[in-house]
């Protein structure tokens, strides 16, 4: 594959430049050749920043790679439509026997709820049929991590990126977000491994990312090792909560949110530190009383 620069501006009007080394050695260092292409015309069909996280490539072993587009550009890019009316979303729960849409993504498991998908509808300013979209948890659901954790708020985020793709389908074409493959990227780990649960997956080669953050992390935060990485396993959902068990896809996560956590933290103002007093200053003697006879007056 030549190794021609890709030019182009991203939504926020600046100027991005890489090439298919760049995007092998920063997103994916085991990609083959047709993969590194494919997100390469992605990035550049779309204009999608591969440095700003907008757009991430996930391999596991041997299986074919994944290219994962964030929510947020979804989100972001369906509001700038002049068309756009914006988006209804929820989930489809059996309750009493009835299935019921809800708006929403909570589901309330004490009286009954029981989570069957979820749902979105876009709808348009000049008055188009709403594009629609539902969705079974079956079709999505890993069972792990945030699944088990969230499932209602994972199988609406499915839903709406499903119906804005519906809805603009050459501003969002060829995008998927990472709740909408997670099912496919843990059958990839699951056939790497050989029938191994994906959970137990080989920990990440590559987690210098994530090293080279720890310890601004701690500074910024003022927290302890234990309790800094805690807290990063926790953002990502590592259940054991030691950043050596995380997965590919959640050491990229988790170097992202670490950058996130930093900045911000940079941009709160600091207080302001008082200004120390003078330290006074000696005067020496001026020169007519340059002797003890003279400050005597002579006596």
């Amino acid at each position: 594959m030549s190794n021609e620069v890709i030019e182009f501006k991203d939504d926020a009007g600046m100027p991005v430049k890489f090439t298919s080394q760049d995007i092998r050695e920063r997103l994916c260092p085991n990609a083959t050749e047709s993969e590194l292409a494919l997100c390469i015309e992605l990035c550049n069909r779309q204009h999608l920043n591969p440095f700003t996280k907008e757009v991430y490539l996930v391999k596991y072993r041997d299986a074919p790679a994944s290219i994962i587009t964030s929510y947020q550009v979804f989100n972001r890019r369906a509001n700038r439509q002049e068309s756009y009316g914006g988006i209804k979303s929820g989930v489809v729960v059996m309750r009493e026997g009835q299935i019921v849409k809800k708006r929403g993504s909570a589901v309330y498991k004490q009286v009954g709820e029981q989570l069957l998908g979820g749902w979105a509808e876009v709808q348009f300013k000049d008055g188009k049929e709403p594009a629609y979209v539902e969705l079974a948890l079956t079709d999505y659901s890993t069972g792990k991590s945030n699944w088990a954790k969230m499932p209602g708020v994972m199988i609406e985020k499915c839903a709406k990126a499903g119906a804005w793709r519906l809805a603009y389908p050459d501003e969002f074409g060829g995008m998927y977000t990472g709740e909408e493959m997670d099912q496919k990227v843990a059958q990839d780990m699951r056939a790497g491994t050989q029938a191994v649960e994906a959970e137990s997956v080989e920990p990440v080669a590559d987690l210098q990312p994530v090293r080279d953050l720890f310890k601004p992390f701690m500074a910024a935060t003022a927290l302890d090792s234990a309790g800094a990485m805690a807290a990063i396993c926790a953002a990502v959902g590592c259940s054991s909560g030691n950043m050596h068990d995380m997965t590919l896809m959640q050491a990229r996560r988790a170097a992202s949110w670490m950058e996130e956590e930093i900045a911000a933290r940079k941009a709160q103002p600091e207080p302001a530190t008082p200004e120390p007093e003078p330290a006074p200053v000696y005067e020496p003697a001026p020169a007519e009383y340059a002797t003890d006879d003279d400050l005597l007056g002579g006596f």
